[in-house]
């Protein structure tokens, strides 16, 4: 059974290497240690919704209330605050809903109980940081310039932004944004 602690963290069973089975995200080399904020964020963001998973939206939350960062500043200056992210996820999931023939309902019949034990990783999270470590690697490999929380952050959402398919570029394009544009804006 593969880890899904958060990355950087031991979980109940400690640190023990679990082999092949073991999440990549926990390895120090593959995810900046600057992340570990954003991804806490994340992983209460989707406590916080009910959620049993932590998927690349909770990860673009997270970014979007990083104060200071380019990745942040990029999110607000689109439209893609925190309350314009949850707007869009709100769209895409009525849309989806509306799609699958089922009528959506009012949003404050859909409030979840804050979950107690902690969400495990997702496949577009998961996904999401995979690309961001591509995307570093990338980076130092054209240019030698130090890794900051900034450029970390930013690698991130580019890693969530090239996910091309799932509820996060559905909830972009329902909110008209571009996705190149914010990239681009991000640095």
């Amino acid at each position: 059974m593969p880890d899904n602690s958060t990355p950087d963290d031991t979980n109940d069973r400690g640190a023990a290497d679990h082999g092949a089975d073991r999440d990549t995200t926990r390895d120090d080399h593959r995810l900046s240690r600057s992340l570990r904020d954003t991804v806490m964020l994340a992983v209460e963001e989707a406590r916080l919704r009910g959620a049993s998973l932590v998927e690349a939206e909770h990860l673009l939350l997270a970014l979007s209330v990083s104060d200071g960062t380019r990745a942040q500043r990029a999110l607000a200056a689109s439209g893609l605050g925190h309350a314009g992210i949850e707007a869009a996820l709100r769209a895409e999931r009525e849309a989806s809903l509306r799609a699958a023939g089922v009528e959506p309902v009012q949003e404050e019949r859909l409030t979840a109980t804050p979950r107690t034990a902690r969400p495990r990783w997702g496949t577009t999270a998961r996904d999401a940081l995979v690309r961001a470590h591509k995307v570093a690697a990338r980076g130092r490999d054209g240019a030698a310039r130090g890794r900051d929380r900034r450029t970390a952050e930013s690698d991130l959402l580019a890693g969530i932004l090239t996910i091309e398919l799932g509820t996060v570029p559905r909830a972009i394009a329902i909110a008209g944004i571009d996705r190149a544009a914010l990239l681009a804006a991000a640095g």
